[in-house]
């Protein structure tokens, strides 16, 4: 498939601010605002061996969800 304009500017501007946090000392709220668009956290299922999971889904601003 080949990147369409809009996907290439996302692209570019995903670039632009992993350049500004390329090393990190710290998960600061500045940072999770401005690269992450949105976080969906699913109910959780517990399994007969009494453990939980849960899924928790990471979309990324302008790039979306990372598989």
């Amino acid at each position: 498939r080949q990147m369409c304009i809009r996907d290439r500017v996302d692209a570019e501007k995903w670039i632009g601010l992993m350049k500004q946090y390329v090393n990190p000392t710290e998960l600061t709220a500045e940072l999770l605002n401005t690269l992450i668009e949105k976080i969906l956290v699913h109910e959780a299922v517990k399994s007969e061996d009494g453990s939980r999971e849960q899924e928790v889904e990471i979309f990324y601003r302008f790039i979306g969800k990372i598989e």
